[in-house]
């Protein structure tokens, strides 16, 4: 008989793997570092993937307050390409899903522990030691990584791109950009970045920065200056802007982001990583909530049938590998001052593109695993 897994952080990933392993009668352990509900860095976006799967996990987005997206628009300068997307969308934030999730998870019967920050993982003799703050820590023989953008100190994921810096503020907006903004995302390009703007819960708006962490020194290093250099670039977004009331007192920020980072595996060690601590795709695609979720339900199969982190880590890689492609290259020529206006002007005498690029970034269609594979009951 195996012990119930550990899970190591409650994002959609660590959340729908506790949920997918609770309701199959398993009773996994679920450590989270924050005491309540808190704001992520993350785009808030969610495809119509990730809306099918937070639903089979139990929660409505529309139940949230979700606000529906249809459109999304590419800015540059004053060229702006518009075009349908080609699947339903919804703006949620991170702190209404998250904490929709982990009380879901633990309704299931996931014994979660909250205010506890994993320091160091460690194993020996085939059994994990998750070691926090207060020297205690937790044990168990198998262990999902889902700790998002943040590392365990003592297991980092492997080098690659870490010079991207992104950055979040909600707002309410001035009456005219909200309904301007209604039904729609839209994705500001300036030198060496671009910023997503679209309508979340209860009328606030989102605003989530990618930019190069050279380009952000240019722009001064400072929230401030990288507002006023995205205005003095595009009059569109400083009319958007214009009027908006920050709700936080300060940004959220998060330096280092590895895009295109994906775990192969090899670099499982015996883990099964998920979410972000698995791939992290760029943020401009807005499917990074989709692959959490299909990461934490993935793993949670695998084990359930019998499967190790090495098998799940080469099937997440085949099934992410074409979309994490696609998606590396759109976020470098987004980044690129040199090639956006012509991305702009591309999209706006061809608008299939956008919808071609929508669709391409999505998370594909996968097989799931028989239900007698993944129903085994527990003890």
């Amino acid at each position: 008989m195996r012990r119930d897994p550990l899970i190591i952080g409650a994002g959609p990933a660590g959340s729908a793997a506790a949920i997918t392993l609770a309701q199959a009668g398993y009773r996994p352990v679920l450590v989270e570092r924050t005491t309540g509900p808190a704001d992520k860095v993350c785009g808030d976006f969610l495809s119509d993937d990730a809306i099918q799967r937070v639903r089979g996990l139990g929660v409505d987005p529309v139940a949230l307050g979700a606000s529906s997206i249809q459109r999304v628009r590419l800015i540059h300068g004053e060229g702006i390409a518009e075009a349908t997307l080609p699947f339903p969308a919804f703006g949620l934030s991170r702190r209404g899903l998250d904490a929709a999730l982990l009380s879901r998870a633990e309704s299931a019967g996931a014994i979660v522990q909250r205010g506890q920050t994993v320091r160091h993982l460690t194993l020996d003799l085939g059994e994990w030691t998750a070691q926090t703050g207060d020297q205690s820590g937790f044990t168990a023989e198998t262990v999902f990584l889902a700790t998002g953008k943040h590392d365990v100190r003592n297991l980092p994921r492997a080098r690659s791109d870490r010079g991207a810096v992104g950055m979040k503020m909600y707002f309410h907006l001035a009456p005219g950009p909200a309904k301007t903004l209604d039904g729609a995302i839209e994705l500001t390009l300036f030198p060496g970045g671009y910023a997503g703007l679209q309508l979340v819960e209860n009328g606030r708006a989102v605003l989530c920065i990618a930019i190069l962490r050279q380009a952000f020194q240019r722009y001064g290093g400072g929230w401030p200056g990288l507002i006023a250099s995205i205005e003095q670039r595009s009059r569109r977004f400083a009319a958007m802007v214009a009027g908006a009331r920050p709700l936080l007192a300060r940004p959220l920020a998060v330096a280092g982001i590895p895009y295109g980072y994906q775990a192969g595996p090899e670099d499982s060690g015996g883990l099964f990583r998920l979410g972000d601590q698995a791939a992290v795709i760029p943020s401009l695609t807005g499917d990074g909530m989709a692959i959490a979720l299909h990461s934490g339900q993935s793993a949670a199969e695998t084990w359930m049938a019998g499967g190790d982190s090495v098998a799940y880590q080469r099937a997440l890689g085949s099934t992410l590998r074409t979309q994490m492609r696609l998606a590396g290259l759109l976020h470098h020529a987004c980044m690129s001052g040199l090639v956006q206006a012509g991305l702009t002007r591309g999209a706006r005498v061809f608008p299939g593109l956008l919808r071609y690029a929508a669709s391409g970034t999505r998370l594909p269609p996968t097989v799931a695993l028989p239900e007698e594979m993944v129903r085994i009951p527990a003890g």
